[in-house]
Order: structure tokens, then C-alpha cells, then sequence
């Protein structure tokens, strides 16, 4: 049997979709141009696509660095989607029409305090610049305040990643600070800006009119070189 959930945000209808099996439970969740579903073994090809397309990864914290580190993010998707008291959304975004993967997008419920949660998503470059990120994080908006009843839901970016920033804030979530060059990502040590927002703040038609501090932008005057030994990450 199966559980429908419709609601409506800014003009576009977003639903849920809950498939019982004997021991699984499948999630689905669809905008106006996108479905959001769960993972499967079939979608392995794609994530690796993500994983060595340096474009993709350069602003990316999430460690997909060699095949064993692919499949086991894939691994958590699969079992965070057979949990019925999931705590992980790590979906595959889908263009309805074709089939074809667009990219990963998340909502990753806090352990530690419950009604709060992190979103993101990580597009293919054939997928950038047509406004499928923010079709996604409107639509975790809707279902993160609306279905799950959180109280916080935050994002975060590299700093130097000015298109993250910009989804983040036109979709109305306040600036809420910058974590200084905490990690080594790759080529370049990460400052990661947070940005979150309150379940009394939430309205469907969330705007950008906050005030935010300045993107940095990268100059040759600003660049760290890399430490010997390696951080690890942490």
C-alpha cells in the first residue's frame, strides 16, 4: 500500500510518496520538474560521475575521493531508505520525462537534536544555471516544516562558492556566520558559510531580503599554501 502527501508552495504542488513493501519503505518526492527519490545499486554509475568530475567536487564536503568511499555513500543512501526511523533523505534527482539522473540532493536529520536538519544538493554541470537547485531546496523547505515538523532546517557552502550562496539566500535562509579554514578540501582550505532558518520564519514565499556579508572573491594575495603533513578531516 502507499501514502500520498500533497501540498502546495509558491504555485508549484510538491508531494510525497510512501511505498510499504514487506521490509522496505521507498520515498519519492516530486516539484514541477524534478523527482526526488530514493537511491538504488542502479544510480552507482552516476555518483562516481559526480565523484570524478573535478567542476562537481572542487567546493563539494563530502569525501568521494576513490570507489570504496563512492559505495559506501550509496550504501548509506540505500539504508537510510529501508529505516523506519530514518533520520537520512540522500536522494537521486531525476528528470521525469527521461530518467535521467540530475544530480544528489539531501536532508539529513541532526541525531543529536531532531527537529533540526541540514539540506543540500549536488548537481551534474549539464544541470547547472536552470534553476533545479532551488526547486530542491524549496521543496525541503515544504517538507522538512510541513511533513516532518522541524524547527531548524540550515544549509552550508564553501565560501568561495558564490552560485551555493546565492540558492541558499533566494530561497530566504538567513546568513548566520563563517567557520574559518576549518578543513583542507582538496586544493584549498574551506571556509564554510551557514546559513539556516526557523520554522517561524518559513513561508512559501520566503524572499532574499536579508542583509549578508560579502562573498569573498579568490586572489592570489588570499591563497594558503597547503601544510605538510595533511589535516585529516574531521
Amino acid at each position: 500500500m502507499f501514502f500520498r502527501k500533497g501540498f502546495n508552495v509558491s504555485g508549484q504542488t510538491f508531494s510525497t510518496v510512501l511505498t510499504y513493501g514487506e521490509w522496505n519503505l521507498s520515498f519519492c518526492l516530486t516539484t514541477e520538474r524534478l523527482i526526488l527519490e530514493d537511491l538504488t545499486g542502479q544510480d552507482l554509475a552516476s555518483i562516481q560521475r559526480i565523484a570524478r568530475d573535478p567542476r562537481v567536487m572542487r567546493y563539494v564536503l563530502i569525501w568521494l575521493e576513490n570507489d570504496e568511499q563512492v559505495a559506501g555513500f550509496l550504501q548509506h543512501g540505500i539504508d537510510e531508505s529501508k529505516r523506519t526511523d530514518r533520520m537520512g533523505y540522500v536522494l537521486a534527482a531525476r528528470i521525469p520525462a527521461t530518467g535521467d539522473f540530475a544530480g544528489i540532493a539531501f536532508l539529513e536529520i541532526d541525531p543529536d537534536q531532531k527537529s533540526i536538519a541540514e539540506v543540500g544538493c549536488v548537481l551534474l554541470p549539464e544541470f547547472w544555471e536552470a534553476g533545479y537547485a532551488s526547486e530542491i531546496l524549496r521543496a525541503f523547505l515544504a517538507f522538512g516544516f510541513g511533513t516532518l515538523s522541524l524547527h531548524r532546517i540550515y544549509g552550508k557552502c564553501d565560501e568561495l562558492n558564490h552560485a551555493a550562496a546565492h540558492v541558499l539566500e533566494k530561497c530566504g535562509l538567513q546568513y548566520e556566520g563563517t567557520l574559518r579554514e576549518h578543513v583542507w578540501l582538496r586544493d584549498h582550505w574551506r571556509s564554510t558559510r551557514y546559513y539556516g532558518m526557523l520554522a517561524g520564519e518559513y513561508s512559501p514565499l520566503s524572499g532574499t531580503d536579508f542583509c549578508v556579508p560579502p562573498l569573498p572573491t579568490p586572489s592570489p594575495t588570499s591563497k594558503r599554501e597547503r601544510p605538510s603533513p595533511t589535516p585529516s578531516p574531521k
